[in-house]
């Protein structure tokens, strides 16, 4: 057995078996964690050949084909870059030819004017947004062809923090941990690494603080604490000091020092150059990405002849007078001595020592980052937590559909009536009517206008006139469509509008932001270990389930105030809660599709207004749709086949009712109260409507997770 030492290695990490057939050894991946890598490819079982090199966390083992021989490069990872060249939009050069060289343990300062390459240059080094041309090795790889072989061992912080902020210090460092190290870690394991990566950076004392109440430099260290976490072998930072004070930059970067002397590479991007003299190489980049010195700090005093970091920020701007300042410090430096020094021998020393390349597997294996149940859960667990911190929002939340649901009551109730519902409000006969022939009228067309449809029907049924006048017009029921009265069901129609877009309301607001605002932590996570499915699925529970109960306090409301009749194959409550259910649901696909689509908060809010104003437009509730043009388009907007159910459910007609058609010339709304319909044409109606519902929610979730991948490309 061998024993490997580190919080990337899980207690059964992998199994080397002795095959007889054809011979030799295959290694099998025991479901870890961080995964068993054979020449960069993860593999779940291989058959080794030799000279086949295996990665175990930060361990190293090449096949001799006999045996294994191990290399730790948990504190030894050496970074080296050759001829990185990168051009951005309209050809703008972004990097021009950088070659350097990161030792292995040492502190890294990448400075320069904004604008200069830095962040950049960084991300090309940790392969966040490769360079177009150029190479990366790692230790003699090629790092960008080994991308998810070395990804557990980088510890990355960008500019914006990397950690919820309704959480506590605690707790955040907890998900994380469960997130990114091996699932046979105990609780107390993890208490014990937290505790370390706390005392680390100088926090334990703020353990039970929300990250809300912490100060920028403050949350920044969480932030490295996170990182620290899987005990990285390279750490970068984006502006780890933006915005502190001078006594908190200067603890940031002894802070810093401190883990590059316990054996990390360190690679910083900063502006701030009063504490560069803690760190062992600076590199100072001029406009258009051009390397202007690499080398220790001190000596890049003597080599641009200035006292101060800052004027050498100043000797590298272009000027009116001369503008090929850059060009001319970067031909400078690459022809002197510090060049050869700092950069070209220590290339050529590298080159001799590089591994030979190796075969990748014939068939690459699937990569499952991590196990999507269990992060399913966690992320579930950390979400409700997040929500249950955010007291103020939740709060409105929980409010929506309550505030929502009353006023109507109290608006239907002074200015409608509250028996809107009622059938004999919803659907008006009269007492008479004119034909061709004369008038057909009811005994009571001198007393009334207007009477109960039942009445109708016993005078078609049973009346001479009234039976003759059915008998040439198709029956009893169509008979009676004459004789009901174009209007009565549009209040009916109109609140139930309301109820059909205030779900969609509420579930679009409530996902227009839940992906966005977490942009750069998904990111992060998803370059380490996260998978699509658990992290979108954990939105969608949640977030389904305050949907529902949303449906529900609306539906319950309503009906005590407006009781609600009719129905088709179900009672009419659970008929219309399965209606409000899927089209509130539909409505929180549509705010997470924008969530995912936005590339900020302030985007996401501007898209949903319209998002939701064409939900009210293709209703067909306040503009009848009577063109296949429009009938067709209106199918993708999920107000439109809530209000084909919920018509239907309740006694609706769509040609008495402004002759709104669903396709062509069938009207919208099939129910069955003094309708042609029959009831199975109800069902049917209802269950479209439902399955198109359903339908629209799985071609968004399916849109969703399109766009969580999209963020994944490297730039």
């Amino acid at each position: 057995m061998v024993v490997l030492n580190h919080p990337l290695v899980s207690a059964h990490h992998a199994q080397l078996i002795q095959v007889q057939t054809p011979g030799g050894y295959r290694i099998v991946d025991l479901n870890s964690t961080n995964h068993v890598y054979v020449n960069g490819q993860a593999v779940t079982g291989y058959l080794l050949n030799a000279r086949d090199e295996i990665r175990i966390g930060p361990f190293r083992f090449i096949y001799t084909g006999t045996e294994l021989t191990q290399h730790d490069e948990s504190r030894s990872i050496r970074i080296d870059a050759i001829e990185l060249k990168k051009a951005g939009n309209n050809k703008v050069i972004l990097l021009n030819d950088i070659s350097l060289v990161i030792p292995p343990r040492k502190f890294v300062a990448v400075v320069g004017g904004s604008g200069a390459g830095k962040s950049t240059l960084m991300d090309a080094l940790n392969g966040l947004r490769p360079a177009q041309q150029g190479t990366v090795l790692y230790n003699g790889q090629d790092y960008y062809r080994n991308l998810a072989a070395f990804s557990a061992q980088l510890g990355y912080v960008p500019q914006d923090d990397i950690v919820h902020r309704d959480l506590t210090v605690y707790r955040a460092l907890y998900y994380a941990a469960r997130m990114r190290l091996p699932n046979d870690f105990t609780e107390e394991q993890i208490a014990q690494r937290i505790h370390e990566v706390l005392e680390d950076v100088e926090m334990s004392e703020r353990r039970d603080l929300l990250v809300s109440k912490l100060s920028g430099g403050q949350r920044k260290r969480v932030s490295i604490a996170l990182e620290l976490l899987a005990n990285p072998s390279v750490f970068f930072l984006d502006e780890p000091t933006s915005g502190l004070d001078p006594g908190l930059d200067r603890k940031m970067m002894f802070l810093l020092r401190r883990l590059a002397d316990r054996g990390r590479t360190i690679v910083l991007v900063t502006h701030a150059t009063n504490n560069i003299n803690t760190c062992d190489y600076v590199c100072f980049l001029a406009q258009g990405g051009r390397l202007a010195y690499f080398g220790p700090p001190e000596e890049a005093r003597v080599f641009f002849n200035k006292s101060d970091f800052a004027e050498i920020y100043s000797s590298l701007e272009p000027t009116k007078e001369n503008p090929h300042i850059p060009l001319e410090a970067e031909a400078r430096f690459k022809t002197s001595p510090d060049f050869l020094k700092y950069v070209a021998q220590p290339l050529r020393e590298g080159a001799m020592t590089q591994p030979q390349n190796q075969q990748p597997p014939p068939a690459k294996k699937t990569l499952h980052f991590g196990t999507a149940w269990k992060q399913f859960i966690l992320l579930s667990m950390r979400y409700l937590e997040l929500l249950k911190n955010d007291r103020g929002n939740l709060l409105i939340l929980l409010l929506q559909a309550p505030v929502i649901a009353l006023l109507l009551v109290v608006m239907v109730h002074f200015e409608i009536n509250s028996d809107v519902f009622q059938s004999d409000k919803i659907v008006q006969c009269r007492t008479q009517i004119l034909t061709s022939t004369g008038p057909v009228a009811l005994p009571q067309a001198s007393q009334s206008e207007t009477i109960g449809c039942d009445k109708v029907i016993d005078f078609l049924k049973n009346d001479t006139a009234g039976s003759a006048y059915a008998s040439g017009h198709g029956g009893t029921q169509k008979a009676l469509q004459d004789f009901i009265m174009p209007g009565p069901g549009a209040d009916a129609q109109k609140v139930l509008f309301i109820m059909a877009f205030g779900t969609v309301l509420f579930g679009c607001i409530n996902g227009a932001r839940e992906i966005v605002k977490e942009g750069h932590i998904y990111r992060r996570e998803r370059a380490v270990n996260l998978r699509i499915l658990p992290y979108m699925f954990s939105k969608i529970v949640v977030l389904g389930i305050l949907s529902l109960l949303q449906s529900l306090i609306l539906i319950v409301i309503v009906d005590l105030g407006v009781p609600l009749h009719q129905g088709v194959f179900l009672p009419v409550i659970p008929e219309v809660y399965i209606t409000l259910a899927l089209t509130s649901l539909a409505g929180l696909m549509v705010g997470l599709t924008v969530s995912a689509i936005a590339p900020n908060n302030d985007r996401a809010m501007s898209f949903v207004p319209i998002i939701l104003i064409p939900q009210v437009i293709f209703s067909g509730t306040l503009i009848p749709l009577k063109d296949w043009f429009t009938q067709i388009f209106a199918t993708i907007f999920p107000t439109r086949w809530a209000m084909a159910a919920l018509g239907s459910s309740l006694g609706l007609h769509a040609d008495k009712i402004g002759e709104d058609h669903l396709f062509g010339s069938d009207p919208t709304y099939h129910g069955t109260l003094f309708s042609t319909y029959s009831s199975s044409d109800a069902t049917a109606r209802i269950l479209l409507a439902w399955l198109a519902l359903a339908v629209i929610i799985v071609v968004l979730m399916l849109l969703i997770a399109l766009f969580l991948k999209q963020k994944d490309k490297r730039a």
